[in-house]
């Protein structure tokens, strides 16, 4: 290479470097600028009551998870929002952002629950036949995937909750979190199509009878329970959730198949239930033995994300009643417990952050007018009064924080408190929500009859005797008509 061409390919590099540089201070500088914005767009009042917040759920043994981090600075944004429209809310990156802001003693660790480990055998040839089996089985069959459904049961331990991040200043004393007392386990029984559609589910909790306290608290009546003495499914609630199934999965012709994908568990391979089966068109498909840990999709992300979103219920649940306990008592009185002067009312103090941010406003300007008298009075007045304003709004802040706290304290203590019924509905096998609460709302309207006619009109009832709660023998029944 000649000294010239070296000249010129040196100076080509060195021009490349230098654009690369300047692209990537370019982009940096941006990065600061955002995020300098950002900072500044978030007001610091409420920056402050979070640190104060979270330095607060830490020293009762309750660190917080970056989501209620954030759920809480969102709660003072609309709490703060007085314009017409959608409150603004807490970027995708803002949490990031702030953790990286707090104190230095603060530091993100992840609580663990007890783990359960379990391994099972892979066999490649079985895997692979079934595979060719199942799609001959969707072409003898026409299986469209509408028609193609999966189901699956699994189990949650009432009271067990799950692995969480919080942001704490204890590493030490923090990396275990309170649990519930609860250990009893409950089943549901999931099952969904090809196109996404779902059937409600079918809850098995462990016991022998129906109780009314089951009922108190669910919201859709086309959930199907049914109790069983271990909480696991068995031969009779397997086809009782067969039909279940036949009502919500019927194809728009009785002529078409549906294949289902079920586990090999003897549960689901009595006679009853491939009769059933075979009566309506369905065609259990079985997973090889010890496969369904990677074959079984439901075991996979939606049992996960089900298990995920129930522990992290019951954390925050646990957290409400383990780390609060007796600070009811502080916040037992009603919210508005300073009454307007009764001569009057412009000196009450403002009922809601944003009437004191309003009144601070118009003092600061108020201020800024007679800067240079205050500061010739007392060096460095106006200052103060500024400082004082602005600890005002972050404790006017916090207690928001506080009272959004107490709001859900006390609804999990009130739910807590309730009476608890161990009245049973005389039902045997599985129960429709709706049909347990027509029964228990009869049962309730004869209670309070038999009192108005025995305290108000003095007429008293004999008493009856109950009817035996053996169950039948009844075996199964063929549903000719279509209805359940």
């Amino acid at each position: 290479m000649t000294p010239k061409l070296y000249k010129d390919e040196e100076a080509l590099i060195a021009n490349t470097s230098t654009r690369a540089n300047t692209k990537k201070n370019r982009i940096l500088a941006n990065y600061r600028v955002n995020m300098e914005c950002l900072a500044k767009n978030y007001p610091v009042d409420q920056e402050k009551a979070l640190i104060l917040w979270i330095e607060y759920l830490d020293n009762i043994g309750a660190p917080p998870t970056n989501e209620q981090i954030e759920e809480s600075a969102n709660y003072l944004l609309a709490k703060d929002f007085t314009d017409p429209g959608e409150p603004p809310r807490a970027g995708k990156m803002w949490i990031y952002n702030f953790l990286n802001r707090l104190p230095e003693k603060y530091v993100r660790i992840v609580q663990k629950p007890q783990e359960r480990d379990w391994t099972t055998a892979e066999h490649y040839n079985e895997i692979e036949r079934w595979f060719i089996d199942l799609k001959i089985a969707i072409q003898e069959l026409k299986i469209v995937p509408q028609n193609l459904w999966n189901f699956d049961e699994t189990g949650f331990i009432v009271g067990k909750g799950k692995d969480e991040a919080v942001v704490t200043a204890y590493p030490k004393d923090s990396k275990g979190v309170s649990s519930l007392s609860s250990r009893e386990s409950i089943t549901v029984v999931e099952a969904i199509n090809a196109e996404g559609k779902i059937i409600p589910p079918l809850l098995i909790p462990k016991g022998e009878n129906h109780m009314e306290e089951w009922y108190r608290h669910i919201q859709d009546d086309e959930w199907l329970i049914a109790p069983a003495k271990n909480g696991f499914i068995t031969d009779e609630i397997a086809f009782e959730w067969l039909q279940h199934f036949q009502h919500y999965s019927k194809p728009d012709w009785s002529s078409e198949w549906r294949l289902l994908l079920m586990d090999s568990h003897t549960t689901h391979l009595t006679i009853q239930f491939v009769q059933y089966c075979e009566i309506y068109h369905i065609r259990p498909f079985r997973f090889p033995p010890h496969s369904t840990h990677f074959l079984q999709s439901l075991d996979g992300v939606p049992f996960q994300q089900y298990k995920h979103v129930h522990g992290r219920v019951v954390n925050k649940v646990a957290r409400l009643d383990a780390s609060y306990g007796d600070t009811l008592k502080i916040y037992g009185e009603p919210d508005d417990t300073i009454p307007s002067s009764p001569t009057t009312k412009s000196i009450s103090p403002p009922s809601s952050v944003a009437k004191l941010r309003r009144y601070i406003n118009k003092i600061e300007k108020l201020v800024d007018g007679i800067k240079d008298i205050l500061d010739s009075a007392s060096p460095g007045l106006s200052r103060r009064i500024k400082v004082i304003n602005q600890g005002s709004l972050t404790l006017a802040e916090l207690g928001e924080l506080h009272r959004e706290s107490f709001i859900k304290v006390r609804d999990t203590a009130k739910r807590k408190q309730q009476k608890n019924t161990k009245r049973q509905v005389k039902v045997m096998g599985a129960l429709y929500v709706k049909d347990a609460n027509c029964l228990i709302k009869r049962r309730h309207e004869g209670d309070l009859l038999r009192i108005h006619k025995s305290h108000i009109l003095g007429v008293e009832e004999p008493e009856q005797q109950e009817a035996p709660t053996e169950p039948e023998n009844l075996g199964y029944f063929i549903d000719t008509q279509g209805n359940r």
